[in-house]
């Protein structure tokens, strides 16, 4: 495991290590034309680390496999999952290289279909920056074009979800896991959230179902509310039940917190903006490195300063620099 894996790299493993998410995942919003011939009581996820010694140690990754029946008979179908927090330009590489490594291993211990052939791999990038994500998804569009030389470069193309960027009616309604954790992705404010994790509780509310609910628990607890509350502590969750207490607690007291926080400061930054313009006003033009004194002053500071405004002959006088 890499030493800078941050809590959304294994809050999705961690999530994408049950069946109900890939499930999810693919009926929701892969949605394949022959979604009728999978199995998916049949899923099982594959051990990553025999791809290659780099992927082992890349917690990002996973990889499942599921029966898939065309006319009686049936095949293996692998679901191959990267998870991308940043937009990689060669990310048609990667993905290619993984799955040509995986077939690799599967010819190496002659799993293959009946007919002698390579099992179908779907490779999904499930992508949940900021930036829209802008790479190409085909390998071809990486490559140099030389005209008559198209059947030398592979074919192929990833199918990426770019979890910021859904259309909000996509995300509707909330009447599964994988789509309660785009909505947190999207989320922006306390009732939000809230609102979310109420309806996941709902949905999750079967005890077989207990372990995927501690670990949206945690995946929200340690990925979600710390990038929208930095400056709050979050205490340990067990479960969405005591999460929802929770964030219903902090909503009757983070407000006033955060309206008294604003306050200050804009009352603050109200009286270095009124020092500043009383020394233009007297002296002329602010001098840089008094202008980085007033910034940095503090509440009593600023008030010394105004006192001595009215005596002080220069700018020195007044800041005794």
């Amino acid at each position: 495991m890499p030493n800078n894996q941050t809590p959304h790299d294994g809050g999705y493993r961690r999530l994408f290590s049950h069946a109900l998410m890939v499930e999810d995942l693919i009926r929701r919003y892969v949605t394949p034309p022959w979604i009728d011939r999978l199995d998916f009581s049949t899923l099982e996820m594959v051990p990553a680390h025999y791809v290659s010694n780099e992927l082992e140690q890349r917690e990002s990754d996973v990889i499942w496999r599921l029966r898939y029946s065309p006319k009686g008979d049936w095949f293996y179908i692998y679901i191959l999952i990267e998870f991308q927090s940043s937009v990689l330009r060669f990310m048609a590489i990667r993905v290619l290289t993984y799955i040509m490594l995986l077939y690799e291993d599967l010819i190496l211990k002659k799993r293959l279909t009946k007919s002698g052939k390579l099992p179908p791999v779907v490779p999904i990038v499930l992508y949940n920056g900021k930036r829209l994500w802008t790479a190409p998804l085909q390998v071809a569009e990486l490559i140099e074009s030389i005209p008559g030389f198209e059947r030398h470069i592979p074919r192929f193309e990833y199918q990426v979800i770019d979890e910021g960027h859904l259309p909000r009616q996509q995300l509707e309604p909330l009447d599964s896991p994988v789509t309660g954790v785009f909505q947190l992705e999207q989320s922006q404010g306390l009732e939000e959230i809230r609102r979310i994790v109420a309806t996941l509780i709902e949905v999750l509310d079967d005890p077989e179902l207990r372990d995927l609910q501690r670990d949206l628990t945690t995946f929200t607890r340690r990925a979600i509310l710390p990038t929208r509350f930095p400056d709050e502590q979050i205490p340990e969750l067990q479960n969405l039940q005591e999460t929802q207490i929770m964030l219903a607690e902090r909503a009757a007291t983070w407000p006033k917190q955060w309206m008294a926080e604003g306050y200050e400061k804009g009352h603050l930054e109200g009286q270095r903006m009124a020092l500043a313009a009383l020394v233009e006003t007297k002296f002329g033009d602010l001098e840089p490195r008094h202008q980085d004194l007033i910034e940095k002053a503090s509440q009593d500071q600023l008030g010394q300063w105004f006192k001595k405004i009215l005596s002080a002959a220069t700018p020195g006088d007044l800041f005794r620099v």
